[in-house]
C-alpha cells in the first residue's frame, strides 16, 4: 500500500507540473500578443516624400486614415502639379507592410512603416517605372497656400456671379471683385492661357490670376475672372473649342459688365497671356466696347 501511494503522488506532481508550465506558457504567449498589438505603430495622419524624377522633383503627401467602419482608407495630394485629393481605391497594411493604390491614375505605393512610425521606406510604381519614395510623418496637415495668396477679409468686394454667351449656349462662372466706391469704375477681363484653366488660373499649386486680381482691385479696378468651359462651374468643353469660340466668351464678359451699374461701360478692358494675349486683340478688333488690351 505505502508503495502505490508513492507511485500516485509522483503522477500527481507531474499532473501538476505539466498544467503549471502550460499556463505559463498561455500567460507568456497573452503577454507577447499584448505587447505585439500595442508596439503597433499607428498610422492614420498625414505622410509626406519626395519623388525625385531626375529633371523635376515632386512633393508627395498621402493622408491616411480609417473611417467610421474602422477601415483603411486613403487621398493623395501631388502639391507640385496642383493636384489634390487623387483617390486611392485599395489600401491595405499587413503589420508595417503598407499598399496604397491610385488606379485611377496607374500609381501604386508599397512600404515598410518603421518601428518608432515616424518613417515609411517604400517605392511609387507608374507607367512601367519604379521610383524610391520615404514617407515621413507629418505633426499636421500640410498649408498649401503660397505666401503671396491674398489673405481675407479683403478690402473691396467680392461676389460670385454667372454669365451667358448666347450665341455658343454656354454658362460661364465666374468671380467679380469691385473697390468699393461711390461711382462706376474701370474693369478688366482676365482671359487665360490655352487649356483648361480655372478663374484663378491654378497651376503648380500657385493661383496667378488671384493674386493679379487682389492687386488690380486693391488700385480701383474691378476684376471680372471665370473658369474656362467645361471647368468649374463653367459649361461647354474647352477641348472642342476654338480660340474664336473664346473670343466670343471673352466678348460676353464684356456685355455682362456693361449690365452692371458699379461699372462704368467706357473703361472695360482685357488682359490675357499666351493664348488669352492672342484672344483680346481679336476681341477688341470686333467690339469697340473694349477701351484696352
Amino acid at each position: 500500500m505505502p508503495a502505490t501511494q508513492v507511485r500516485v503522488g509522483r503522477s500527481s506532481r507531474r499532473l501538476l507540473a505539466a498544467v503549471a508550465l502550460l499556463l505559463l506558457a498561455a500567460v507568456a504567449f497573452a503577454v507577447f500578443a499584448a505587447d505585439s498589438g500595442a508596439a503597433e505603430p499607428p498610422l492614420d495622419g498625414p505622410w509626406q516624400g519626395t519623388l525625385d524624377l531626375g529633371e523635376v522633383e515632386l512633393r508627395i503627401v498621402f493622408h491616411i486614415r480609417h473611417d467610421k467602419q474602422g477601415r483603411l482608407t486613403a487621398s493623395m495630394d501631388s502639391p507640385d502639379q496642383g493636384a489634390k485629393g487623387i483617390s486611392i481605391e485599395s489600401a491595405t497594411r499587413t503589420g508595417n507592410r503598407i499598399v496604397l493604390e491610385a488606379r485611377r491614375i496607374g500609381g501604386k505605393y508599397e512600404g515598410t512603416l518603421a518601428a518608432d512610425g515616424r518613417l515609411i521606406k517604400g517605392t511609387w510604381q507608374q507607367s512601367g517605372q519604379t521610383f524610391p519614395l520615404d514617407l515621413a510623418r507629418l505633426e499636421k496637415e500640410p498649408d498649401y497656400r503660397r505666401p503671396q495668396e491674398p489673405e481675407k477679409p479683403y478690402p473691396y468686394l467680392e461676389e460670385q456671379v454667372v454669365y451667358e454667351n448666347r450665341a455658343a449656349d454656354v454658362k460661364l462662372a465666374a468671380t467679380l471683385t469691385r473697390p468699393r466706391a461711390s461711382r462706376p469704375v474701370p474693369a478688366v477681363i482676365l482671359l487665360t492661357g490655352s487649356g483648361a484653366q480655372d478663374r484663378d488660373e491654378t497651376i503648380l499649386g500657385h493661383k496667378p490670376f488671384l493674386v493679379l486680381a487682389d492687386y488690380i482691385t486693391r488700385r480701383g479696378i474691378a476684376v471680372l475672372r471665370a473658369d474656362d468651359r467645361g471647368v468649374g462651374g463653367s459649361t461647354g468643353n474647352t477641348s472642342e473649342s476654338t480660340t474664336d469660340d473664346f473670343t466670343g466668351d471673352a466678348l460676353a464678359g464684356v456685355e455682362f459688365l456693361k449690365t452692371r451699374k458699379e461699372i462704368d461701360p467706357r473703361r472695360i478692358g482685357l488682359l490675357g497671356h499666351s493664348e488669352g494675349g492672342l484672344i483680346a486683340p481679336l476681341a477688341a478688333s470686333r467690339s469697340a466696347d473694349v477701351a484696352f488690351i
